[in-house]
């Protein structure tokens, strides 16, 4: 078993700390940003559909991958 001095154990703590930076950049997107925009009537929904079908699936899959980080750091 690791020593918490390990150097990978570092690595992988900031590595779950950009990962949790970005879930909340993607949040803001999916999230904040859409709800704006589709409050505000701002673009056709043709427009929409094309910016947000793919954001969607990588917000969850970001999520996913931040559980399982977090579970194994918890682990170490």
């Amino acid at each position: 078993q690791r020593c918490p001095t390990d150097k990978a154990y570092f690595i992988a703590k900031e590595i779950l700390a950009t990962e949790r930076t970005y879930l909340k950049d993607l949040e803001v997107i999916t999230v904040w940003f859409r709800s704006a925009v589709i409050k505000e009537n701002a673009m056709p929904e043709g427009l929409m559909t094309l910016l947000f079908s793919n954001i969607d699936p990588i917000y969850e899959f970001h999520r996913g991958f931040l559980k399982e980080i977090e579970q194994r750091l918890s682990l170490w």
